[in-house]
């Protein structure tokens, strides 16, 4: 009896059922594949939304970031703009007093604040992206001062020691029983308080010093480092509310800037890679403040 239609072997009839599972199998995967896709990329956007959503805060403190006529400007800010530009954030940073900036960054979340040197006192207060910069402290004192400034115990004798009110070295200055410290809340004319002998001794890194002396006419030589108080990083620093992949988002856009070059150049602007020509810490204590 002649047969009508395709007739195929049993043992082909089962190759044909195989690959047809097959092919619906692939086809599954594919689907699933795809909906993994979609929905990773949706998570992806809205990681990028969070991390464009930061609020920045920073002080007005040269050379770091600091008010000019044309805008915030330094160092530090002109890292952390094109951290931001690169995140698509809007590169708004809002300027306050240091201490009102680290009081919204430790209540509320989705909340950054720059430049912040990173202490261990500090480590387990924030989330830290950076350095952004990297620079030396000391204590300084006029040239022409007639204190002898041999080590730390010399220092505690002085009548005042200016210090960055709420600034990383006042804490820790305080934290080793320093009674001695004035507290300023305007520190961009610090120098000129050295100078006129309102304060005895000042402290501040390499990079603010060079900021000053030229900003107000002073003479290198005019002024002379005495203690070395450590390496000073800078960091962009979240408040401990604000999610990991948020975080890790700034630190990855940071290191392109470092890979591409664009770190660097913005160092070299501002002479961020040099420490302070000439200075030398003197026989005696150098106490490591910053690297503690």
């Amino acid at each position: 009896m002649r047969r009508t239609g395709i007739f195929f072997h049993p043992k082909e009839r089962r190759g044909i059922t195989i690959l047809r599972r097959i092919v619906v199998i692939v086809a599954f995967a594919a689907v699933i594949l795809w909906s993994h896709g979609m929905v990773a990329a949706a998570q992806t956007g809205d990681m990028l939304a969070a991390a464009r959503s930061i609020k920045i805060y920073t002080e007005d403190f040269a050379p770091f970031n600091y008010m000019s006529d044309t805008g915030l400007t330094g160092a530090g800010t002109d890292v952390v703009r094109e951290m931001a530009a690169r995140l698509g954030h809007d590169g708004k940073f809002e300027v306050l007093p240091w201490k009102r900036a680290l009081q919204i960054v430790d209540n509320e979340p989705g909340t950054a604040v720059f430049s912040m040197v990173r202490t261990s006192e500090r480590e387990d207060e924030y989330k830290w992206v950076g350095p952004i910069i990297v620079t030396r402290g000391w204590l300084y004192k006029m040239t022409d001062s007639n204190l002898e400034i041999r080590d730390l115990s010399d220092a505690r004798k002085v009548a005042a020691i200016g210090v960055q009110a709420g600034g990383a070295a006042e804490r820790m200055l305080r934290e080793q029983g320093f009674k001695n410290l004035a507290a300023l809340y305007t520190p961009g004319n610090a120098l000129q308080l050295l100078a006129s002998d309102r304060i005895d001794l000042w402290e501040a890194s390499d990079l603010v010093l060079e900021h000053q002396r030229r900003k107000f006419g002073i003479d290198r030589s005019e002024v002379e480092p005495v203690i070395g108080l450590g390496i000073y990083e800078l960091y962009l620093a979240f408040s401990l509310q604000t999610p990991d992949f948020i975080v890790d988002q700034w630190q990855m856009v940071l290191n392109d800037l470092r890979s591409d070059g664009t770190f660097a150049e913005i160092g070299r602007k501002y002479g961020v890679s040099m420490l302070h020509e000439g200075a030398e810490v003197p026989s005696g204590e150098e106490f490591n403040l910053m690297t503690r």
